[in-house]
């Protein structure tokens, strides 16, 4: 019993001690640990902090760039607007102004076309009625007779010859004085077809124009069509070229010049951008 008690007591003293030093150890180092992990999470809550104002900071700006572009662009957009309204609208009086412009020029031409063809008929009658009574004591001679037949035949023997501006008055004066004689519509073709042959193309246009305007049920309206087209064509006026073509395929269906008319149609058509073909 007297050995027991002083082991026990030292036993005693001993264990708290050592208990006592080891957890005074640890928690130093968990401390550490503590006031380390607090100091890193500290700082990374600055870092966060830091890159979040500066997130804040782009969007801002990124806001407000924006902003002032789309303010730019509803300027940009309304100004647009805008310029499209006035150029509709000048595009809408031009075409009115354009349409009046060319009834008063078709008004004018139609009255004018009227009285020339009035005089021409005066004319041709006069000549005629001249002729017929000058050449009563010439034994007929080489002069223009009244008669139609014989018009037509000088007509064809100086187209024949080449003899342009012969055959032109022959034609003329048959187309005129006997407008409704069978061949006054040939004649009236053929009037052209001077021209054409003497490649004077506007003057051959002038009278290819007459044989549809006055002769409408001419078998040669198609013809004329196709010859002021290529006599337009010649003129580098393409436009109006194609304009004669689109007339044939609409009021002359089933001419013989359709595939023709659709070549040549095609044919310039490809050459619109061509200014050494097309100027128009």
């Amino acid at each position: 019993m007297t050995k027991t008690l002083p082991f026990l007591l030292t036993a005693a003293l001993t264990l708290p001690g050592c208990f006592w030093a080891t957890t005074k150890s640890e928690g130093k180092s968990l401390r550490r640990d503590v006031t380390d992990l607090e100091d890193r999470v500290t700082k990374k809550e600055e870092d966060v902090a830091g890159k979040v104002n500066e997130l804040k900071r782009v969007l801002d700006e990124a806001t407000k760039i924006l902003k002032r572009n789309s303010a730019d662009i509803g300027a940009d957009v309304e100004a647009l607007r805008t310029d499209i309204r006035v150029s509709t609208g000048l595009v809408s009086a031009a075409k009115n102004m354009l349409d009046e412009v060319k009834a008063e020029l078709d008004k004018y031409r139609a009255a004018n076309d009227e009285r020339f063809t009035a005089l021409e008929g005066r004319l041709a009658a006069i000549e005629g009625k001249a002729v017929a009574g000058g050449g009563g004591g010439g034994g007929g001679g080489g002069g223009v007779t009244g008669n139609p037949d014989e018009l037509w035949a000088q007509a064809t023997t100086a187209f024949g010859a080449k003899r342009w501006n012969d055959a032109r008055e022959s034609f003329k004066k048959l187309s005129l004085g006997f407008p409704t004689h069978d061949r006054a519509d040939d004649a009236q073709y053929f009037r052209g077809e001077t021209y054409f042959q003497e490649q004077k193309w506007d003057s051959a246009i002038g009278e290819y124009q007459k044989v549809w305007d006055k002769f409408a049920d001419s078998s040669l309206a198609d013809d004329a069509h196709f010859r002021a087209a290529e006599s337009a064509e010649q003129l580098k006026n393409c436009t109006e070229a194609r304009a004669y073509l689109t007339a044939i395929k609409q009021k002359f269906p089933t001419s013989n010049l359709i595939k023709k008319t659709e070549a040549k149609d095609k044919e310039l058509k490809a050459a619109a951008k061509n200014k050494s073909k097309c100027t128009s």
